[in-house]
């Protein structure tokens, strides 16, 4: 028997946004001749019906796995899930008071909606205001390991024990501590200057003025560390991957087999799989592996699979390295991008 999807509730609860998100997602994806059921999702993705029902129906005890998936297979914007997907996972933390994750959903609702990451009004306390800062570093997927190496690499030493001490309010919070988190998740000068008043009101103590240096170079310029310093969570992704991903995907569809059997014939890792099927950096190996595994494609599928693993079986550009880089080092068990 087919599953419904019940009603949303009108409210903004993160689960009820990130349900919502998945139906657009599927229905965005759907034709008449070929709607992307639930039942076509779990086919493609390996995710079972019950986990996709639930989360369609804004269970906010959905995976990470269950969302991206189900965002993979129809084709959404994966940076929107994940950042959704943070939200829920923030206001489900064991142990979280109430108001903490009502503020915490009330920061990502005003960045996601203004694509902006300007300080949120009507902070009371330091308690309230390092809840936020924790907040923009989950909303972008800085974890403290990335935001320690990131520092040290920028020419400040503040280790990943101190910067998780200063952000749970075990140690005190000074101005060049702000300046660097700040930097690292790119808010822009304009908005760090916001995010600096707001501390500075919560503390007559604090001298804005004397201690306040946003991270920028001369001539009011934003700083910009060196490419391999650069820290981003963004897909870095080229028109030929893109549309390498979409023939593969198409022809699976075409030939009815799930994503994990698809991995067991290509003997490739789902991990791989998804880097593949979202359009970024994998080494050619894998290209030529996925390219070869289709063997049940059409002829026409096939020709134009093998002219595009032409194209993306080539050296690695500049950003798909340090990007890849970045996955290996969260990632055990893969090679650096010559590999």
């Amino acid at each position: 028997m087919a599953r419904t999807s019940a009603p949303l509730p009108q409210s903004d609860e993160p689960a009820v946004v990130l349900a919502r998100f998945l139906r657009t997602t599927q229905e965005a994806t759907s034709t008449v001749a070929e709607p992307m059921t639930l039942a076509r999702i779990s086919e493609l993705s390996g995710v079972s019906e019950a986990s996709l029902s639930k989360a369609q129906n804004g269970d906010p005890r959905t995976s990470w796995r269950t969302v991206e998936a189900w965002v993979r297979v129809c084709g959404g914007d994966m940076t929107s899930a994940r950042r959704l997907w943070n939200t829920v996972r923030a206001v489900q933390e064991e142990g979280v008071p109430e108001w903490q994750a009502l503020l915490v959903s009330r920061a990502h609702t005003s960045w996601s909606q203004n694509h902006g990451l300007a300080v949120i009004g009507g902070l009371n306390s330091d308690e309230e205001y390092l809840a936020v800062l924790r907040a923009l570093l989950s909303f972008k997927d800085v974890s403290l390991r990335v935001l320690a190496d990131a520092v040290r690499q920028s020419g400040i030493s503040f280790s990943r024990a101190s910067l998780g001490a200063v952000l749970n309010g075990k140690r005190p919070m000074a101005f060049e501590h702000l300046a660097a988190i700040l930097f690292v998740c790119g808010v822009p000068v304009r908005q760090q200057h916001g995010w600096a008043r707001a501390f500075d009101r919560l503390d007559p103590g604090r001298d804005m003025a004397a201690n306040w240096k946003p991270r920028r170079l001369r001539k009011m310029r934003m700083v910009h560390p060196p490419v391999e310093q650069v820290v981003s969570t963004a897909s870095v992704t080229s028109p030929a991957r893109l549309r390498f991903a979409e023939v593969l995907e198409k022809a699976l569809t075409e030939e009815n087999v799930t994503i994990k059997a698809f991995a067991a014939r290509a003997k490739l890792g789902i991990e791989l799989l998804d880097r593949l099927f979202a359009g970024q950096f994998v080494p050619g190996w894998a290209v030529e592996r996925a390219r070869d595994a289709a063997v049940d494609a059409r002829p026409i599928a096939q020709r134009e699979l093998y002219r595009l693993s032409r194209m993306v079986v080539r050296s690695a550009s500049p950003e798909e390295k340090r990007e890849w880089n970045r996955f290996t080092r969260d990632h055990e068990g893969f090679a650096s991008w010559a590999g």
